[in-house]
């Protein structure tokens, strides 16, 4: 089960980090691409990248300090572009233009005091974390093609990946500090939110998949299901499931044994193997479900009823997200004691 986690600001370490990080991009830009103008993204794309014939402008300064508008806007497209295909939306497009221009600001306010620190961030460290930049916009020659675009050099990227990582830094060592959650506390929490524990009836299984690439003809599913049928026909004579996933399953769950994690209802699961799963008793193996995905055989490993977590079971994690909800507060605080006595000026 997931905890759910309430957020009442954007300003979590997680997402500040990966804001931070990601804005990085738009500052690396600022040596090296013209600004851009902004406009609304399609639903399903991310908004294009500043392009060479977009005028110069400030969108904020902070104490006196400007955020130029290709930094804004190339940061608001990388934040687009982390959320995926089915996270963008033209509706979301101005509350994310509001929480880049955010981040942007406390990313200054918190650079500016980082600057007065002896924090310091090494090459590798600076390498290690352009490496995963890059690889959030997607293949190679994706990332290579964005930064083009972008008129990015390695170098550009790398000085401001710096920057970002000696905020991080800052915050994590000067501001939100180690962070100690007792047992007692981490119980008195789950016995205070029982409905935030709960979760539904569940079964975890193992299964084998003959895959069908989408649109495939007549001919390539009936030999989909030939393979199928010969592998059932083989579990029904005494094969070991775990060596037939192994060695036929199409899809990641071989590497596994065919298991695949816990099924509920409303998980996520395709439809098809959802319903076929919910019905099995442990140790119970489907005939051939087909799906959007290909035809499976699907065995039950364990089942387990719905109802709360038991405690010992989530520990790790909540104490864990009751630390991290602690150092957010922390760094929600002592932002709004930069803001208090910073020159802040929103243009936009």
């Amino acid at each position: 089960m997931r905890l759910p986690v309430k957020r009442k600001s954007i300003v979590t370490l997680p997402a500040f980090a990966a804001m931070a990080l990601s804005t990085a991009l738009a500052a690396a830009a600022g040596s090296t691409a013209p600004p851009a103008a902004t406009s609304a993204a399609p639903a399903s794309a991310a908004p294009k990248a500043p392009s060479s014939s977009a005028g110069a402008g400030v969108v904020a300064r902070v104490n006196g300090a400007p955020i130029l508008r290709r930094d804004f806007d190339l940061a608001v497209q990388v934040e687009f572009r982390r959320r995926g295909p089915d996270a963008r939306r033209h509706t979301d497009l101005q509350a994310v233009r509001a929480a880049v221009l955010d981040t942007l600001v406390d990313n200054e306010l918190l650079y500016q005091k980082a600057s007065q620190s002896k924090i310091t961030v090494t090459d590798a460290e600076t390498q290690k974390e352009v490496q995963k930049l890059k690889q959030s916009l997607g293949t190679a020659d994706e990332a290579a093609a964005f930064m083009k675009s972008a008129g990015l050099s390695d170098k550009d990227l790398a000085d401001q990946v710096r920057r970002s990582l000696v905020v991080k830094r800052f915050a994590e060592k000067e501001v939100t500090g180690q962070v100690t959650v007792t047992d007692a506390q981490a119980k008195a929490w789950y016995d205070s939110h029982p409905d935030e524990v709960k979760r539904p009836e569940a079964v975890h299984i193992s299964q084998i998949v003959v895959q069908v690439p989408p649109g495939a003809d007549a001919a390539t599913r009936a030999n989909a299901r030939q393979k199928i049928e010969a592998i059932l026909q083989e579990l029904r004579s005494g094969k070991d499931f775990k060596e037939m996933a192994r060695l036929h399953s199409d899809g990641p769950e071989a590497k596994h044994d065919g298991d695949s994690g816990w099924v509920w209802q409303g998980g996520g699961a395709l439809p098809a193997v959802e319903h076929a799963a919910l019905q099995l008793k442990p140790g119970e193996t489907t005939d051939v479900v087909e799906s959007l995905r290909g035809f499976h055989i699907i065995k039950a490993i364990a089942r387990r009823p719905a109802g709360p977590v038991p405690f010992e079971e989530m520990h790790d994690r909540l104490v864990t997200r009751l630390q991290n909800e602690a150092r957010e507060a922390r760094l929600r605080d002592y932002l709004a004691g930069l803001h208090k006595n910073a020159r802040i000026e929103k243009l936009v």
